[in-house]
C-alpha cells in the first residue's frame, strides 16, 4: 500500500525533485562575448540541459577574479589582466580554457581611436602625436589593451609617460571621447565602429599593427567547476564553441548573418544596423584554441613592469580538455552531416 502511494505521489508530481544546478557566469558585454550570448540566446545550453545565469561586468574583468577563486561564479568571459596571474601566483584556483578573443590580421576588433575634432584640425596626423593626449583605457595595471597602447607610443619615438592614462569603461571612453574629456583610446568592438559612424572620433590605426596576434581575451573556470562539475564543464564548452561557430559563421561567410545580429542585438543593445554590418570582425577560434605563444610574450610584458611578481607555469594558468573535448565532439557531428 505504502509503494502503491508513494508511486501515486510520483506520478502526480508532488514527489520532491533536485533543483538544477545554475551554472554562474560574469562576461564582458562586448562582441567578442558573442560565443556566450549566442550560446544563451538560440539554446544551446538548455540544449545540453544547462541552466546558466549570466551577469554583465561592464569594467575590467579583474573584478571576476575574486569570484572565480571563491567559486562565486563558474565561468568568467573577459580581456585578460595582470590581476589573472597574480592570483594564480597566489595559489588561486581558476584556469584560462578557451579563446575569447584574439587578434589576426582583418579581425582588427581593438584599435587606436582618436577624436576627429583633432584630425580635422591637423593636431593628430600620426601617432607621434599622440604626445600630451589624454588616452583612455579599461585599467592602469595591467591589461592587454595596455600592451598595446604601449607598444604604439615606443614604436613612434614616445613613452608611455608622454600620455596620460585614464581608466574608464569601453563605453565610458566613447562618452568621454563625445565630450572631449579624452583625446583618444584604445577601443574594442562594437564601442569603435560605433564610435566611427557617429562621428566623434577616428579608427587610425588597428592593433595588430604592433601585436598581430595577441590573445587579448579568454574563458577562464573556477577550480570547483572543473574538479567537481568537470561533465557540466564540457557541456559548457561545446554550447560556447557552437555559438563561436555561429558567429564566424555568420561574419565570415555570410550564413545566417542577419539572424545572428539580431540575437546579439538582445544582449549588446546596438540597435544600428549600419554599425553591426561595418563592425571589424573578432578573432575567436572556432575550436577555443588559446595562442599560448601570445600569452606568454604578454605576461613576461606585465613581469618586466613588476604588475606580476613571477611567470606562472602554463600548466598552472591553462587547461585545454574541455575545449578539445568540446570541438571533437562537434567536428564528429560536422562531418556525419557531410
Amino acid at each position: 500500500m505504502v509503494n502503491f502511494l508513494l508511486a501515486c505521489f510520483i506520478s502526480l508530481g508532488f514527489a520532491q525533485t533536485t533543483p538544477p544546478r545554475v551554472i554562474k557566469v560574469g562576461s564582458s558585454p562586448v562582441v567578442s562575448s558573442a560565443g556566450i550570448y549566442l550560446a544563451q540566446e538560440r539554446g544551446y545550453f538548455k540544449e545540453q540541459g544547462l541552466e546558466v545565469d549570466i551577469t554583465d561586468f561592464n569594467n575590467s574583468s579583474a573584478s571576476m577574479t575574486a569570484l572565480l577563486s571563491k567559486g562565486e561564479l563558474d565561468v568568467g568571459a573577459g580581456n585578460l589582466v595582470s590581476a589573472h596571474f597574480n592570483a594564480i601566483n597566489m595559489g588561486q584556483k581558476f584556469k584560462l580554457v578557451a579563446d575569447k578573443g584574439h587578434l589576426e590580421k582583418k579581425k582588427d576588433y581593438i584599435a587606436l581611436l582618436v577624436r576627429a575634432d583633432h584630425i580635422t584640425s591637423g593636431r593628430y596626423k600620426t601617432p607621434k602625436d599622440l604626445k600630451g593626449f589624454k588616452m583612455g583605457l579599461t585599467s592602469l595595471d595591467g591589461v592587454s589593451q595596455q600592451i598595446v597602447a604601449e607598444r604604439i607610443l615606443i614604436k613612434n619615438g614616445l613613452q608611455p609617460s608622454d600620455v596620460e592614462f585614464v581608466k574608464l569603461s569601453y563605453a565610458e571612453m566613447n562618452n568621454a571621447l563625445k565630450a572631449k574629456l579624452i583625446d583618444a583610446t584604445i577601443q574594442i568592438e562594437p564601442f569603435l565602429t560605433k564610435a566611427v559612424l557617429e562621428g566623434f572620433a577616428q579608427n587610425v590605426l588597428p592593433a595588430t599593427d604592433v601585436h598581430p596576434y595577441q590573445q587579448s581575451a579568454a574563458l577562464l573556470y573556477s577550480q570547483n567547476f572543473i574538479e567537481k562539475d568537470h561533465d557540466l564543464a564540457v557541456k559548457f564548452m561545446v554550447a560556447y564553441l557552437k555559438g563561436v561557430r555561429d558567429y564566424n559563421n555568420a561574419f565570415e561567410k555570410g550564413k545566417d548573418k542577419d539572424k545572428v545580429i539580431a540575437d546579439l542585438k538582445k544582449t549588446l543593445k546596438i540597435e544600428d544596423d549600419n554599425v553591426w554590418n561595418k563592425m571589424i570582425m573578432v578573432g575567436l577560434d572556432s575550436d577555443g584554441k588559446l595562442n599560448e605563444a601570445a600569452l606568454k610574450e604578454d605576461m613576461e610584458w606585465y613581469l618586466n613592469k613588476k604588475y606580476i611578481t613571477a611567470l606562472p607555469a602554463m600548466t598552472e594558468l591553462v587547461d585545454n580538455k574541455f575545449a578539445k573535448a568540446a570541438a571533437l565532439e562537434l567536428n564528429k557531428k560536422v562531418k556525419k552531416k557531410k
